[in-house]
């Protein structure tokens, strides 16, 4: 069964699966949703406990041994396996596709990967894993669910913060769960029952932002300039290659000239997307972003990167990251490019 973390506490309610299969690359929410079958599996007089990382060169047979290991004497056992790269090798693939066609009754098996991609979640060992107990995908919320996730974890921490609060909050820690849940209980100490407004937040939240290049470019894609530039700027000042950031705008601008192009001979969006390799959960977001810059203004884009891979390799003189924040806006307020080169 697949189920998102938000229904894992009344299924652990309801009864304890035999496996659990956690996904995720956000350490809070890993963390988090592994307390919570702990402390099931610990009122259900599972007491033991045994933890296995399966690095190269893991040794299946001690983990089967232990699955195998029944004992009318010894505790219930909870079972934690870390698949740190989420690739568990053949012989580990058949280990866990022969765990889920009978696991051990006394013993409850915990399995964590970073997230898995569309193919892995294909793979027969996770389906097996899924169709035996539950897997839980654990998606960290994007940058417009962040509030509403930060407003639920403030409410259930007893307090009450204003709108705007919560706006500023977000973009204080977007990207770094672990520090949100940090200033939050900061918040919970300093507030004293009050309700928190945005100076409080101000004086009380460092900012920990963390972003990666990919989110700075689907913000310039949804042509969210404000936060397209904040990105930037936080790459910049984590030492965050200007290469690695240009490359990241070039792809999503090479997607758009692809798909702007099928659609300017008459094909439609849906069919344009697929042409250029759009994955389904991203079409919303480059088609809308195609839509808006059109097919002059996917090329005149690409005139403008290559302008700044100059700049960026020295090759031309400027300023990098001016040259890169240039190139965002243009994308970000890509509005009006059809009107510029119409």
């Amino acid at each position: 069964m697949r189920l998102t973390l938000r229904q894992l506490p009344a299924k652990l309610r309801a009864g304890l699966a035999p496996i659990y299969l956690l996904s995720g690359d956000e350490p809070l929410l890993v963390e988090e949703a592994l307390d919570a079958i702990r402390a099931a599996a610990r009122k259900a007089g599972f007491g033991g406990r045994e933890r296995y990382v399966a690095e190269r060169g893991f040794d299946w047979d001690v983990l089967q041994r232990n699955l195998d290991n029944l004992s009318l004497f010894a505790e219930s056992q909870l079972v934690e396996l870390r698949l740190p790269t989420g690739k568990p090798g053949d012989v580990g693939a058949r280990r866990l596709v022969a765990l889920a066609a009978d696991p051990p009754p006394d013993k409850v098996v915990v399995i964590m990967t970073p997230a898995l991609s569309s193919r892995a979640a294909k793979a027969k060992w996770v389906k097996c894993l899924a169709e035996a107990g539950m897997w839980v995908p654990l998606r960290p919320p994007d940058a417009g669910e962040l509030p509403g996730w930060l407003a639920a974890r403030l409410r259930a921490a007893g307090l009450e913060c204003d709108p705007p609060a919560v706006e500023l909050l977000a973009a204080r820690v977007e990207g770094n769960l672990l520090a949100a849940k940090q200033e939050i209980d900061k918040l919970v100490l300093l507030a004293g029952g009050k309700c928190v407004d945005v100076d409080a937040v101000r004086a009380a939240v460092a900012d920990g932002a963390r972003y990666d290049v990919f989110q700075f470019a689907d913000a310039a894609l949804a042509g969210d300039s404000e936060r397209a530039t904040r990105v930037l700027r936080h790459l910049e000042q984590e030492g965050v290659a200007p290469t690695l950031v240009l490359w990241s705008l070039v792809r999503e601008l090479t997607t758009l000239r692809t798909v702007t192009h099928h659609a300017g001979q008459g094909a439609p969006l849906s069919r344009a997307l697929s042409a250029a390799g759009v994955w389904s959960s991203r079409e919303s977001l480059v088609g809308s972003a195609a839509r808006r810059v059109g097919v002059a203004g996917a090329r005149r884009l690409l005139r403008q990167a290559a302008a700044a891979d100059r700049v960026v390799k020295g090759a031309r003189k400027g300023q990098p990251w001016n040259a890169l924040l240039e190139l965002t806006l243009a994308l970000a307020g890509g509005a009006t490019l059809q009107a510029e080169t119409a």
